[in-house]
């Protein structure tokens, strides 16, 4: 028998010799190390492995090749429908602002799975990502200078009716990378404009300047009629109000102009609605958010639609998210930046086998990727813990959120912190922009023969002087821990991508994968053969180059190309 630490040696030896391709399913993981074999005897004794290996993969080789090939059509030249340079922190943070203590700790104990998981992607893009803590508990937020860090007030069944914070709550920001630039969302739900002036101005002296992103008023301000606000209360009440207050808190607070995040709406209304009722007539608004959520837990009739096939869908994702050209273009026609200033998949909290499996990575991929091709220049994905006022027909009881990216601290529900299986996603975009801030991305054509198989070019002169520099690979088909070999082959995708090679130049790749679709295990769940769910890289890092000029997407995997 063969010893088992020798054979990634013989792996290497076949490999060295032409006989082992890392392409597609057969790049065999079970082979992690790679000592040199030097030893004859040793050879001698693993001969007949050697030539079993050598024959399985000449098999697989030639099931790969006779599978259909999809060639991609050639681009050089950057695209007019191209967008405008993707902003390094395209994907950002939105966090429930009840819950930030957790999340970020404070200066005596720092969250480190949250700051570990931060500088990941500051080595990614040189900038950590933005934070907006927020969500709908802002609006019941007091700010006192006396006060401890958090204090929660909690109706008898569990509702936070009030949240008082002091100024050690700042401190959970300092689990944030310093380039990470903060949205300070004030409470509009209370109508009282102390206290919206009283958080602003201990916001400019814990965090300052430096690190503020805007200003922004209330969370979700058309959820307020027949709530805090009267039944008819409209958009054209909230633009009235808006231009109010933010012409006091200007003066009162000597403000500069262009400073206010304006919109941050979820259902009704819209950027379009408060521009064409004079939003932006003053000087205030520095850019425009609005909310989304694809699918719901609120109640049973959206509850039952919240399937992981309905989520990881290529055409629901584009579909769902062009509807916001309109808004995006409104705030281009006044100058403005357009966010989404908090978004997940699946609201009231998530779903539990959906929003918590490696099916949310590939969601998020497609995702954002396809909103930074629209010109939505942040996506702010919200974190947090389910509040149970969010609906009386919700079906998610109190915990952190399903759809969290991390869990930030231990808990009996979910265990120890620890990342998800979707962070490695947000690896994938953070390489795919890159640090350069001159990338560009677009969405290629769709294959009508693989109509779940998404393509996303990136260029970057930085890297790459004209051509693509990068290319995203999405197979968004499903392929579940239990799928069998011939179902994964069915909806396994080869790409031939010699078009995209220039003579004397290479290509190298990295895989997002994980054991399948509904997998809810980070440690399997893995970027460039590496698994974060301690928030530092876990197992060998593993480069691909093509085949040939091929590479082989299996389903739900997403694959990134460096040229």
């Amino acid at each position: 028998m063969c010893p088992g630490d020798m054979r990634p040696n013989l792996f290497r030896y076949a490999s060295e010799r032409g006989t082992v391709q890392l392409k597609g399913f057969a790049r065999l993981q079970l082979f992690t190390n790679a000592l040199v074999v030097n030893d004859r005897l040793v050879i001698f004794q693993c001969k007949m492995l050697l030539v079993t290996l050598t024959f399985a993969v000449l098999l697989l080789r030639a099931a790969v090749d006779a599978a259909e090939t999809v060639v991609l059509p050639p681009i050089s030249v950057k695209p007019s429908n191209a967008s405008q340079v993707l902003d390094p922190r395209l994907a950002s943070f939105s966090i429930e602002f009840s819950y930030m203590t957790s999340f970020g700790g404070n200066k005596t104990n720092p969250n480190t799975l949250t700051r570990e998981l931060m500088q990941r992607l500051v080595e990614r893009t040189g900038v950590g990502p933005d934070v907006r803590p927020g969500g709908i508990t802002i609006d019941s937020s007091v700010y006192s200078s006396t006060a401890p860090a958090l204090v929660l007030d909690e109706s008898p069944a569990g509702g936070i009716f009030r949240t008082t914070f002091g100024p050690a709550w700042y401190e959970s920001l300092e689990a944030f990378p310093d380039s990470s630039l903060i949205v300070v969302t004030v409470n509009l739900g209370n109508d009282t404009i102390q206290f919206a002036r009283d958080e602003i101005q201990a916001a400019i002296e814990h965090i300052g300047w430096k690190r503020i992103r805007a200003f922004e008023l209330g969370n979700e301000p058309d959820h307020y009629p027949g709530g805090s606000r009267p039944p008819q209360w409209s958009s054209s009440d909230y633009t009235a109000q808006y231009l109010g207050w933010t012409a006091f808190l200007s003066r009162n607070l000597s403000l500069p102009s262009h400073i206010f995040q304006a919109g941050g709406f979820v259902d009704t209304w819209s950027t379009k609605d408060i521009i064409d009722e004079g939003v932006d007539t003053t000087g205030s608004v520095k850019l425009f958010a609005q909310h989304t959520y694809q699918y719901s837990t609120c109640d049973p009739a959206r509850n039952t639609i919240a399937t992981l096939p309905n989520l990881v869908n290529h055409q629901n994702i584009t579909a769902y998210l062009s509807q916001w050209k309109l808004q995006v273009a409104a705030a281009k026609s006044v100058g403005k930046e357009f966010v989404v200033g908090e978004y997940n998949s699946v609201s009231c909290s998530g779903k539990e086998n959906v929003t918590n499996t490696f099916g949310q990575a590939l969601w998020l991929a497609d995702t954002i990727l396809f909103a930074g091709s629209m010109d939505i220049s942040r996506m702010y994905l919200h974190q947090g813990a389910t509040l149970v006022l969010q609906s009386s027909q919700q079906a998610n009881t109190p915990g952190f959120s399903w759809y969290d990216l991390w869990y930030p601290v231990p808990t009996d529900r979910y265990g120890s912190a620890r990342a998800s299986p979707s962070f490695v996603a947000y690896l994938l975009i953070a390489e795919t922009i890159g640090s350069s801030n001159q990338s560009h991305i677009a969405l290629l054509p769709s294959i009508s023969s693989h109509p779940q198989f998404a393509a996303y070019a990136v260029w970057d002169p930085a890297t790459r002087a004209s051509d693509v520099a990068r290319l995203v690979l999405l197979n968004l088909a499903t392929r579940i821990i239990t799928s069998t070999e011939e179902e994964k082959e069915a909806i396994a995708v080869t790409v031939d991508l010699s078009p995209y090679v220039r003579e004397n130049q290479h290509a190298t790749m990295k895989r997002m994968t994980a054991l399948g679709l509904d997998s809810t295990d980070s440690r399997t769940a893995t970027w460039a053969g590496q698994s974060y769910e301690n928030g530092t890289a876990s197992g060998v890092e593993v480069i691909e180059s093509l085949d040939e000029g091929k590479v082989t997407v299996q389903g739900s995997e997403g694959v990134l190309v460096f040229f």
